[in-house]
Protein backbone atom coordinates (compact mmCIF):
# COMPACT_ATOMS: atom_id res chain seq x y z
CA UNK A 1 0.00 0.00 0.00
CA UNK A 2 1.63 3.34 -1.27
CA UNK A 3 1.58 6.27 1.05
CA UNK A 4 -1.24 8.57 1.77
CA UNK A 5 -1.36 10.87 -1.08
CA UNK A 6 -3.44 13.85 0.93
CA UNK A 7 -2.11 15.99 3.31
CA UNK A 8 -4.34 18.98 4.15
CA UNK A 9 -2.07 20.64 5.88
CA UNK A 10 0.36 21.10 2.79
CA UNK A 11 1.31 23.95 0.61
CA UNK A 12 2.52 21.35 -1.85
CA UNK A 13 -0.13 19.18 -2.31
CA UNK A 14 0.78 15.47 -4.43
CA UNK A 15 -2.72 15.81 -5.52
CA UNK A 16 -3.35 19.47 -6.80
CA UNK A 17 -6.24 20.67 -9.18
CA UNK A 18 -5.24 23.51 -11.73
CA UNK A 19 -7.09 25.95 -10.35
CA UNK A 20 -8.91 28.70 -12.55
CA UNK A 21 -7.52 32.16 -12.55
CA UNK A 22 -3.95 31.19 -13.01
CA UNK A 23 -3.48 31.89 -16.57
CA UNK A 24 -5.17 34.99 -16.23
CA UNK A 25 -2.80 36.05 -13.36
CA UNK A 26 0.04 35.09 -15.23
CA UNK A 27 -1.38 36.98 -18.61
CA UNK A 28 -1.21 40.04 -16.31
CA UNK A 29 1.75 39.33 -14.51
CA UNK A 30 3.48 39.34 -18.17
CA UNK A 31 2.32 42.81 -18.88
CA UNK A 32 3.47 44.95 -15.82
CA UNK A 33 0.39 44.44 -14.46
CA UNK A 34 -0.57 44.14 -10.03
CA UNK A 35 -3.15 41.77 -8.80
CA UNK A 36 -4.36 40.29 -5.55
CA UNK A 37 -5.94 36.86 -5.29
CA UNK A 38 -8.61 37.00 -2.39
CA UNK A 39 -9.57 33.55 -0.68
CA UNK A 40 -10.80 33.03 2.93
CA UNK A 41 -8.57 29.75 4.83
CA UNK A 42 -8.20 26.81 3.49
CA UNK A 43 -9.67 28.05 -0.59
CA UNK A 44 -6.07 27.37 -1.71
CA UNK A 45 -4.55 30.75 -2.07
CA UNK A 46 -1.19 29.29 -0.95
CA UNK A 47 -1.19 26.32 -3.87
CA UNK A 48 -2.31 29.02 -6.28
CA UNK A 49 0.40 30.71 -5.73
CA UNK A 50 2.68 27.91 -6.49
CA UNK A 51 1.11 26.99 -9.53
CA UNK A 52 1.12 30.08 -10.75
CA UNK A 53 4.82 30.50 -10.34
CA UNK A 54 5.24 27.30 -12.15
CA UNK A 55 3.40 28.98 -15.02
CA UNK A 56 5.80 31.96 -14.87
CA UNK A 57 9.03 30.26 -14.29
CA UNK A 58 9.01 28.82 -17.78
CA UNK A 59 8.98 31.89 -18.99
CA UNK A 60 12.75 33.10 -20.17
CA UNK A 61 13.99 36.07 -18.82
CA UNK A 62 11.29 36.10 -15.77
CA UNK A 63 12.55 35.34 -11.95
CA UNK A 64 9.25 34.81 -10.06
CA UNK A 65 9.63 35.75 -5.98
CA UNK A 66 7.47 33.74 -3.78
CA UNK A 67 7.39 35.70 -0.40
CA UNK A 68 5.49 32.97 1.96
CA UNK A 69 5.35 35.28 5.06
CA UNK A 70 6.02 39.28 6.22
CA UNK A 71 9.04 40.04 7.57
CA UNK A 72 8.04 40.40 11.75
CA UNK A 73 9.08 44.39 11.34
CA UNK A 74 6.56 45.90 8.66
CA UNK A 75 8.01 49.36 8.46
CA UNK A 76 9.21 50.19 4.88
CA UNK A 77 12.92 49.82 5.73
CA UNK A 78 12.69 46.40 6.67
CA UNK A 79 10.40 45.26 4.38
CA UNK A 80 12.76 46.34 1.46
CA UNK A 81 15.64 44.89 3.56
CA UNK A 82 13.82 41.65 3.76
CA UNK A 83 13.15 41.96 -0.11
CA UNK A 84 17.09 43.17 -1.16
CA UNK A 85 18.11 40.01 0.69
CA UNK A 86 16.13 37.79 -0.92
CA UNK A 87 16.83 39.19 -4.49
CA UNK A 88 20.41 39.04 -3.79
CA UNK A 89 21.31 43.27 -3.53
CA UNK A 90 23.55 43.81 -1.88
CA UNK A 91 22.66 47.12 -0.05
CA UNK A 92 20.42 48.75 2.15
CA UNK A 93 17.83 50.16 0.23
CA UNK A 94 15.99 52.90 0.99
CA UNK A 95 13.48 53.57 -1.46
CA UNK A 96 11.89 49.78 -3.23
CA UNK A 97 12.85 51.94 -6.52
CA UNK A 98 16.54 52.11 -5.91
CA UNK A 99 16.29 48.51 -5.08
CA UNK A 100 14.85 47.34 -8.39
CA UNK A 101 16.89 49.95 -10.28
CA UNK A 102 19.72 48.03 -8.59
CA UNK A 103 18.30 44.67 -8.96
CA UNK A 104 17.52 45.36 -12.62
CA UNK A 105 21.43 46.89 -13.54
CA UNK A 106 22.86 43.43 -12.66
CA UNK A 107 25.28 41.38 -15.08
CA UNK A 108 22.71 38.46 -16.13
CA UNK A 109 19.48 39.70 -14.46
CA UNK A 110 16.14 38.83 -15.69
CA UNK A 111 13.93 41.28 -17.77
CA UNK A 112 11.03 40.74 -15.87
CA UNK A 113 10.59 40.28 -11.84
CA UNK A 114 7.07 39.03 -10.46
CA UNK A 115 6.50 39.32 -7.02
CA UNK A 116 4.27 37.15 -5.14
CA UNK A 117 3.12 37.71 -1.81
CA UNK A 118 1.45 35.12 0.29
CA UNK A 119 -0.51 36.35 4.10
CA UNK A 120 -1.50 39.55 2.81
CA UNK A 121 -3.57 39.58 5.67
CA UNK A 122 -0.62 39.99 8.07
CA UNK A 123 0.47 42.81 6.33
CA UNK A 124 -2.67 44.72 8.21
CA UNK A 125 -1.74 43.47 11.60
CA UNK A 126 -1.99 46.05 13.93
CA UNK A 127 0.63 48.36 14.18
CA UNK A 128 1.62 52.01 15.42
CA UNK A 129 -0.24 54.87 14.33
CA UNK A 130 2.89 56.56 13.08
CA UNK A 131 3.62 53.99 10.41
CA UNK A 132 0.87 51.40 9.73
CA UNK A 133 2.38 48.18 9.13
CA UNK A 134 2.29 47.11 5.13
CA UNK A 135 0.77 50.59 4.36
CA UNK A 136 4.19 52.05 3.16
CA UNK A 137 5.27 49.23 2.21
CA UNK A 138 2.90 48.48 -0.59
CA UNK A 139 2.44 52.00 -1.42
CA UNK A 140 6.24 51.88 -2.69
CA UNK A 141 6.27 48.80 -4.44
CA UNK A 142 3.45 50.09 -6.33
CA UNK A 143 4.75 53.30 -7.08
CA UNK A 144 8.06 51.35 -8.29
CA UNK A 145 5.90 49.03 -10.46
CA UNK A 146 4.28 51.78 -12.28
CA UNK A 147 7.49 53.48 -13.38
CA UNK A 148 9.51 49.73 -14.00
CA UNK A 149 7.64 48.16 -16.88
CA UNK A 150 9.63 44.63 -15.52
CA UNK A 151 7.84 44.77 -12.52
CA UNK A 152 4.85 42.77 -11.95
CA UNK A 153 3.12 42.44 -8.13
CA UNK A 154 0.83 39.35 -6.53
CA UNK A 155 -0.99 39.67 -3.23
CA UNK A 156 -3.27 36.34 -1.93
CA UNK A 157 -5.47 37.22 1.46
CA UNK A 158 -9.01 38.11 2.70
CA UNK A 159 -10.53 40.22 5.27
CA UNK A 160 -6.84 42.05 5.01
CA UNK A 161 -7.38 43.22 1.67
CA UNK A 162 -10.07 45.34 2.89
CA UNK A 163 -8.67 46.09 6.06
CA UNK A 164 -5.52 47.88 3.94
CA UNK A 165 -8.15 49.60 1.59
CA UNK A 166 -10.75 50.76 4.26
CA UNK A 167 -8.51 51.71 6.85
CA UNK A 168 -4.86 51.90 5.64
CA UNK A 169 -5.52 53.19 2.32
CA UNK A 170 -3.56 51.88 -0.66
CA UNK A 171 -2.77 52.87 -4.44
CA UNK A 172 -1.78 49.50 -4.98
CA UNK A 173 -5.39 47.92 -4.16
CA UNK A 174 -6.20 50.76 -6.04
CA UNK A 175 -5.12 49.72 -9.19
CA UNK A 176 -4.63 46.15 -8.70
CA UNK A 177 -6.71 43.47 -10.51
CA UNK A 178 -9.18 40.97 -7.89
CA UNK A 179 -9.37 37.53 -8.52
CA UNK A 180 -11.45 35.30 -6.37
CA UNK A 181 -10.78 31.80 -5.44
CA UNK A 182 -14.23 29.70 -4.78
CA UNK A 183 -14.56 26.12 -3.84
CA UNK A 184 -14.27 23.23 -5.86
CA UNK A 185 -17.43 21.97 -7.69
CA UNK A 186 -18.09 18.44 -7.88
CA UNK A 187 -16.24 17.64 -11.33
CA UNK A 188 -12.78 18.79 -9.83
CA UNK A 189 -13.44 16.98 -6.56
CA UNK A 190 -13.75 13.63 -9.06
CA UNK A 191 -10.26 14.69 -10.45
CA UNK A 192 -8.92 14.91 -6.89
CA UNK A 193 -10.42 11.46 -5.68
CA UNK A 194 -8.32 9.46 -8.89
CA UNK A 195 -4.97 8.33 -6.64
CA UNK A 196 -7.84 5.49 -5.00
CA UNK A 197 -8.92 4.47 -8.56
CA UNK A 198 -6.13 1.31 -7.83
CA UNK A 199 -7.45 0.48 -4.57
CA UNK A 200 -11.78 0.98 -5.35
CA UNK A 201 -12.95 4.77 -5.26
CA UNK A 202 -14.98 5.90 -2.48
CA UNK A 203 -18.47 4.83 -3.62
CA UNK A 204 -20.81 7.58 -5.07
CA UNK A 205 -22.53 8.18 -1.55
CA UNK A 206 -19.83 8.45 0.08
CA UNK A 207 -18.84 11.42 -1.95
CA UNK A 208 -22.06 13.03 -1.42
CA UNK A 209 -21.26 12.99 1.75
CA UNK A 210 -17.66 14.02 1.76
CA UNK A 211 -18.85 17.29 -1.08
CA UNK A 212 -21.88 18.22 1.53
CA UNK A 213 -19.65 18.19 4.96
CA UNK A 214 -17.06 20.00 3.26
CA UNK A 215 -18.76 22.60 0.93
CA UNK A 216 -16.15 21.70 -1.24
CA UNK A 217 -13.73 23.96 0.24
CA UNK A 218 -10.13 22.59 -0.68
CA UNK A 219 -8.69 22.26 3.13
CA UNK A 220 -11.58 20.46 3.91
CA UNK A 221 -12.24 18.39 0.92
CA UNK A 222 -8.33 17.20 1.15
CA UNK A 223 -8.74 16.16 4.84
CA UNK A 224 -11.93 14.32 4.41
CA UNK A 225 -9.96 12.61 1.45
CA UNK A 226 -6.99 12.21 3.93
CA UNK A 227 -8.99 10.36 6.46
CA UNK A 228 -10.85 8.42 4.19
CA UNK A 229 -7.53 6.76 2.53
CA UNK A 230 -6.39 5.90 6.02
CA UNK A 231 -9.76 3.17 5.90
CA UNK A 232 -7.94 1.24 3.90
CA UNK A 233 -11.66 -0.59 3.56
CA UNK A 234 -14.87 0.79 2.01
CA UNK A 235 -15.63 4.13 2.99
CA UNK A 236 -19.22 5.08 3.78
CA UNK A 237 -21.42 8.32 4.54
CA UNK A 238 -21.28 7.55 8.20
CA UNK A 239 -17.35 7.46 8.13
CA UNK A 240 -17.42 11.07 6.96
CA UNK A 241 -19.94 12.47 9.43
CA UNK A 242 -17.46 10.82 12.29
CA UNK A 243 -14.34 12.36 10.40
CA UNK A 244 -15.81 15.39 10.38
CA UNK A 245 -17.06 15.56 14.08
CA UNK A 246 -13.66 15.06 14.82
CA UNK A 247 -12.56 17.67 12.46
CA UNK A 248 -14.82 20.01 14.72
CA UNK A 249 -13.45 18.89 17.63
CA UNK A 250 -9.38 18.80 16.64
CA UNK A 251 -9.20 21.75 14.75
CA UNK A 252 -11.73 24.57 16.50
CA UNK A 253 -9.40 27.01 15.90
CA UNK A 254 -9.15 26.64 12.21
CA UNK A 255 -12.97 26.93 12.31
CA UNK A 256 -13.17 29.79 14.21
CA UNK A 257 -10.45 31.70 11.83
CA UNK A 258 -12.33 30.29 8.68
CA UNK A 259 -15.29 32.45 10.26
CA UNK A 260 -13.28 35.36 11.59
CA UNK A 261 -13.51 37.11 8.34
CA UNK A 262 -17.95 37.03 8.29
CA UNK A 263 -18.46 37.47 12.20
CA UNK A 264 -16.32 40.03 13.61
CA UNK A 265 -18.65 42.64 14.43
CA UNK A 266 -14.94 45.13 15.26
CA UNK A 267 -14.49 45.24 11.71
CA UNK A 268 -18.10 44.74 9.73
CA UNK A 269 -21.43 43.64 10.76
CA UNK A 270 -22.00 43.43 6.81
CA UNK A 271 -21.44 40.46 5.99
CA UNK A 272 -23.12 38.61 9.29
CA UNK A 273 -26.24 40.38 8.10
CA UNK A 274 -26.07 39.25 4.48
CA UNK A 275 -25.52 35.40 5.38
CA UNK A 276 -28.02 35.56 7.97
CA UNK A 277 -30.69 36.87 5.40
CA UNK A 278 -29.54 34.47 2.87
CA UNK A 279 -30.07 31.68 4.70
CA UNK A 280 -33.57 33.03 5.72
CA UNK A 281 -34.23 33.67 1.77
CA UNK A 282 -31.53 32.64 -0.63
CA UNK A 283 -32.19 34.20 -3.90
CA UNK A 284 -32.90 35.66 -6.41
CA UNK A 285 -33.91 38.80 -4.19
CA UNK A 286 -33.81 42.24 -5.08
CA UNK A 287 -30.68 44.35 -4.51
CA UNK A 288 -32.72 46.90 -2.49
CA UNK A 289 -34.11 44.27 -0.15
CA UNK A 290 -30.64 42.59 0.26
CA UNK A 291 -29.63 46.31 1.20
CA UNK A 292 -31.89 47.01 3.76
CA UNK A 293 -30.47 43.64 5.73
CA UNK A 294 -27.19 45.86 6.30
CA UNK A 295 -28.38 48.39 8.38
CA UNK A 296 -26.08 51.26 9.46
CA UNK A 297 -22.97 50.67 9.40
CA UNK A 298 -20.39 49.63 12.17
CA UNK A 299 -17.17 48.07 12.51
CA UNK A 300 -13.91 49.97 11.21
CA UNK A 301 -14.45 48.68 7.49
CA UNK A 302 -17.15 49.91 5.14
CA UNK A 303 -18.07 47.25 3.43
CA UNK A 304 -21.09 47.54 1.11
CA UNK A 305 -23.36 44.94 -0.07
CA UNK A 306 -20.96 44.27 -3.11
CA UNK A 307 -17.96 43.67 -0.52
CA UNK A 308 -19.81 41.86 1.91
CA UNK A 309 -20.85 39.03 -0.90
CA UNK A 310 -17.64 39.27 -2.26
CA UNK A 311 -16.41 37.94 1.22
CA UNK A 312 -19.15 35.32 1.74
CA UNK A 313 -18.44 33.90 -1.55
CA UNK A 314 -14.47 33.88 -1.25
CA UNK A 315 -14.77 31.97 1.90
CA UNK A 316 -17.52 29.57 0.79
CA UNK A 317 -20.06 30.55 2.85
CA UNK A 318 -22.08 31.16 -0.53
CA UNK A 319 -22.35 30.49 -4.26
CA UNK A 320 -23.66 33.60 -6.28
CA UNK A 321 -24.87 33.09 -9.84
CA UNK A 322 -23.68 35.52 -12.20
CA UNK A 323 -22.30 39.14 -11.49
CA UNK A 324 -22.11 40.67 -8.20
CA UNK A 325 -21.54 44.33 -9.23
CA UNK A 326 -24.61 45.73 -10.51
CA UNK A 327 -26.72 42.47 -10.69
CA UNK A 328 -30.71 42.92 -9.87
CA UNK A 329 -31.79 40.58 -9.01
CA UNK A 330 -29.22 39.03 -7.22
CA UNK A 331 -29.13 34.99 -7.34
CA UNK A 332 -27.24 33.77 -3.89
CA UNK A 333 -27.41 31.00 -1.89
CA UNK A 334 -26.11 29.01 1.30
CA UNK A 335 -23.34 26.06 0.43
CA UNK A 336 -24.41 23.33 2.63
CA UNK A 337 -21.05 22.63 4.31
CA UNK A 338 -19.77 22.27 7.77
CA UNK A 339 -19.52 26.01 8.30
CA UNK A 340 -23.61 26.31 7.68
CA UNK A 341 -24.77 23.74 10.15
CA UNK A 342 -23.87 24.84 13.16
CA UNK A 343 -24.97 28.08 15.59
CA UNK A 344 -23.86 29.25 18.84
CA UNK A 345 -25.06 27.56 21.94
CA UNK A 346 -28.84 28.24 23.40
CA UNK A 347 -29.71 27.75 27.00
CA UNK A 348 -30.70 24.29 28.11
CA UNK A 349 -34.35 23.35 28.33
CA UNK A 350 -36.65 20.61 27.34
CA UNK A 351 -34.98 17.90 25.44
CA UNK A 352 -37.92 17.44 23.50
CA UNK A 353 -38.43 21.29 22.84
CA UNK A 354 -34.67 21.46 21.78
CA UNK A 355 -34.38 18.18 19.55
CA UNK A 356 -37.64 18.95 17.66
CA UNK A 357 -36.06 23.12 17.17
CA UNK A 358 -32.59 21.60 16.41
CA UNK A 359 -34.39 19.47 13.41
CA UNK A 360 -36.21 22.42 11.84
CA UNK A 361 -33.68 24.07 12.12
CA UNK A 362 -31.18 22.21 10.48
CA UNK A 363 -34.11 21.19 7.89
CA UNK A 364 -34.43 24.57 7.08
CA UNK A 365 -30.79 24.66 6.21
CA UNK A 366 -31.32 21.59 3.91
CA UNK A 367 -34.03 23.69 2.18
CA UNK A 368 -31.39 26.55 1.79
CA UNK A 369 -28.52 25.02 0.16
CA UNK A 370 -30.96 22.83 -1.82
CA UNK A 371 -29.01 22.47 -5.06
CA UNK A 372 -26.21 21.30 -3.12
CA UNK A 373 -28.24 18.01 -2.59
CA UNK A 374 -28.41 16.83 -6.36
CA UNK A 375 -25.73 15.78 -8.32
CA UNK A 376 -26.20 14.58 -12.01
CA UNK A 377 -27.27 10.99 -13.24
CA UNK A 378 -24.41 9.03 -14.23
CA UNK A 379 -24.13 7.24 -17.68
CA UNK A 380 -27.99 8.16 -18.48
CA UNK A 381 -27.18 10.62 -21.32
CA UNK A 382 -29.58 12.81 -19.37
CA UNK A 383 -28.53 16.47 -17.39
CA UNK A 384 -31.26 15.55 -15.18
CA UNK A 385 -30.04 15.92 -11.40
CA UNK A 386 -31.83 13.58 -8.86
CA UNK A 387 -31.63 13.96 -5.05
CA UNK A 388 -28.44 12.20 -3.50
CA UNK A 389 -29.43 8.66 -1.76
CA UNK A 390 -31.20 8.34 1.71
CA UNK A 391 -27.94 7.24 3.31
CA UNK A 392 -26.61 10.54 2.59
CA UNK A 393 -28.74 12.70 3.83
CA UNK A 394 -28.87 10.46 7.47
CA UNK A 395 -25.23 11.40 7.25
CA UNK A 396 -25.36 15.11 6.78
CA UNK A 397 -28.50 15.34 9.46
CA UNK A 398 -26.59 13.25 11.92
CA UNK A 399 -23.27 15.95 11.16
CA UNK A 400 -25.67 18.68 11.83
CA UNK A 401 -26.86 17.42 14.92
CA UNK A 402 -23.03 16.54 16.06
CA UNK A 403 -22.60 19.87 15.55
CA UNK A 404 -25.13 21.27 17.50
CA UNK A 405 -24.13 19.46 20.69
CA UNK A 406 -25.94 15.93 20.07
CA UNK A 407 -24.49 12.30 20.23
CA UNK A 408 -25.53 10.69 17.44
CA UNK A 409 -25.75 6.49 16.87
CA UNK A 410 -26.41 5.33 12.69
CA UNK A 411 -28.45 2.15 12.03
CA UNK A 412 -28.51 1.87 15.80
CA UNK A 413 -30.56 -1.70 16.44
CA UNK A 414 -33.93 -0.71 18.07
CA UNK A 415 -36.89 -2.86 18.83
CA UNK A 416 -37.63 -4.80 15.63
CA UNK A 417 -35.00 -3.11 13.23
CA UNK A 418 -32.62 -0.48 12.85
CA UNK A 419 -32.59 3.63 13.04
CA UNK A 420 -31.87 5.82 11.11
CA UNK A 421 -30.86 8.26 13.30
CA UNK A 422 -30.22 7.71 17.16
CA UNK A 423 -29.52 10.41 19.48
CA UNK A 424 -28.54 11.74 23.07
CA UNK A 425 -27.67 14.89 25.07
CA UNK A 426 -25.58 15.60 27.31
CA UNK A 427 -24.85 11.60 28.20
CA UNK A 428 -28.85 11.75 29.22
CA UNK A 429 -30.57 7.87 29.37
CA UNK A 430 -33.35 9.55 27.17
CA UNK A 431 -33.10 9.01 23.72
CA UNK A 432 -34.87 10.26 19.93
CA UNK A 433 -35.60 8.44 16.87
CA UNK A 434 -35.12 10.47 13.54
CA UNK A 435 -36.45 8.02 10.42
CA UNK A 436 -35.31 9.82 7.32
CA UNK A 437 -37.45 9.03 3.42
CA UNK A 438 -37.76 10.42 0.03
CA UNK A 439 -41.13 10.49 -0.85
CA UNK A 440 -41.86 8.02 -3.46
CA UNK A 441 -38.83 5.60 -2.91
CA UNK A 442 -38.77 2.21 -0.76
CA UNK A 443 -41.06 2.18 1.94
CA UNK A 444 -41.68 6.12 2.54
CA UNK A 445 -45.10 5.22 3.27
CA UNK A 446 -43.83 2.72 6.15
CA UNK A 447 -42.20 5.46 8.37
CA UNK A 448 -44.75 5.77 11.37
CA UNK A 449 -45.08 2.20 11.27
CA UNK A 450 -41.11 1.59 11.49
CA UNK A 451 -40.69 4.26 14.32
CA UNK A 452 -43.10 2.65 16.58
CA UNK A 453 -41.32 -0.67 15.93
CA UNK A 454 -37.99 0.97 17.00
CA UNK A 455 -39.83 2.15 20.52
CA UNK A 456 -37.93 1.23 23.46
CA UNK A 457 -38.49 2.60 27.43
CA UNK A 458 -35.89 5.14 26.83
CA UNK A 459 -37.14 6.67 24.06
CA UNK A 460 -38.82 10.23 24.62
CA UNK A 461 -39.39 10.92 20.69
CA UNK A 462 -39.37 10.47 17.34
CA UNK A 463 -40.00 11.84 14.16
CA UNK A 464 -39.89 11.25 10.46
CA UNK A 465 -38.36 13.33 7.59
CA UNK A 466 -40.13 12.75 4.33
CA UNK A 467 -38.18 14.93 1.04
CA UNK A 468 -39.31 15.34 -2.03
CA UNK A 469 -37.95 17.61 -5.30
CA UNK A 470 -41.37 17.45 -6.83
CA UNK A 471 -43.90 19.87 -6.61
CA UNK A 472 -46.92 18.35 -5.37
CA UNK A 473 -49.94 20.31 -5.01
CA UNK A 474 -51.43 18.27 -3.06
CA UNK A 475 -49.06 16.93 -1.39
CA UNK A 476 -50.09 17.06 2.61
CA UNK A 477 -53.55 15.74 2.14
CA UNK A 478 -52.39 12.49 0.16
CA UNK A 479 -49.58 12.24 3.21
CA UNK A 480 -52.34 11.60 5.54
CA UNK A 481 -54.71 9.37 3.43
CA UNK A 482 -51.55 7.01 2.41
CA UNK A 483 -49.31 7.35 5.43
CA UNK A 484 -50.87 8.46 8.54
CA UNK A 485 -54.68 6.27 8.24
CA UNK A 486 -53.90 3.46 10.63
CA UNK A 487 -56.14 2.65 13.44
CA UNK A 488 -55.64 4.03 16.44
CA UNK A 489 -53.65 6.59 15.00
CA UNK A 490 -54.11 10.42 16.37
CA UNK A 491 -52.99 13.05 13.70
CA UNK A 492 -52.87 16.95 14.85
CA UNK A 493 -51.40 18.56 11.81
CA UNK A 494 -48.67 21.58 13.44
CA UNK A 495 -49.15 25.55 12.48
CA UNK A 496 -46.17 26.54 10.64
CA UNK A 497 -44.38 29.65 11.15
CA UNK A 498 -44.03 32.06 8.40
CA UNK A 499 -40.93 31.37 5.72
CA UNK A 500 -40.39 28.11 7.37
CA UNK A 501 -39.54 26.16 4.30
CA UNK A 502 -41.61 22.71 5.84
CA UNK A 503 -44.49 22.02 3.97
CA UNK A 504 -46.68 20.36 6.62
CA UNK A 505 -45.51 19.41 9.49
CA UNK A 506 -48.27 16.79 11.60
CA UNK A 507 -47.91 15.64 15.44
CA UNK A 508 -48.65 11.79 15.46
CA UNK A 509 -49.65 9.56 19.23
CA UNK A 510 -50.42 6.12 18.85
CA UNK A 511 -49.13 2.78 21.54
CA UNK A 512 -47.33 -0.19 20.56
CA UNK A 513 -48.21 -3.47 21.27
CA UNK A 514 -46.29 -3.57 24.18
CA UNK A 515 -48.10 -0.87 25.78
CA UNK A 516 -45.51 1.92 25.25
CA UNK A 517 -47.04 5.28 24.26
CA UNK A 518 -45.36 7.01 20.86
CA UNK A 519 -45.13 10.40 20.33
CA UNK A 520 -44.08 11.57 16.20
CA UNK A 521 -43.88 14.44 14.57
CA UNK A 522 -44.03 14.26 10.55
CA UNK A 523 -42.19 16.91 8.40
CA UNK A 524 -42.67 17.21 4.48
CA UNK A 525 -39.87 19.08 3.06
CA UNK A 526 -39.39 20.01 -0.60
CA UNK A 527 -35.89 20.65 -2.14
CA UNK A 528 -36.61 23.11 -4.89
CA UNK A 529 -33.20 21.85 -7.36
CA UNK A 530 -33.14 25.74 -8.75
CA UNK A 531 -32.76 28.48 -6.64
Amino acid sequence: MSGNPYNWQSHNPSVQIPRQGVAKAAELMRSNGSAVVMGGRGMGKSVFLRQLAVELEQDEGTEVLLIEAPPADLTVEAGLGFLAEHLGVPTNPYSSRRLFDEYFAREGASERLVLLFDEFDRYAEKGDAVQPPGRGLFNDLEAARRSLPGLSILAAGSVGVFIVRDVLGSSFLARALYLPLTPFQRGEMDVLVRPFSDRGLPSEATLDALFLASGGIPALLTYGLQELWKLERDATPDDVTELYVAFEEQYREYLRDLLSALSDTRLSDAPRRIWERLQQMPGPIARAELESSLGPGAGALQLGLDDALYLLQVTGAISIEGSIQRADPIIARPIASLLNLSRDPRPAGDLTTQFLDDLTWLLARFQRSSLDFFRPSRGSGSDERRLVPESVFSAHLALGFELLGWRTEREAQRGAGRTDILLRRNGDVESFIVELKIWGRNDCRQAQHQVDGYWTEDVVAGAVVQLTAAEIADWPERYVEDCLGSPGLEVEARPIAAHSPVRARFHCRSQTVDGMFTSVEHFLLRLPRRA
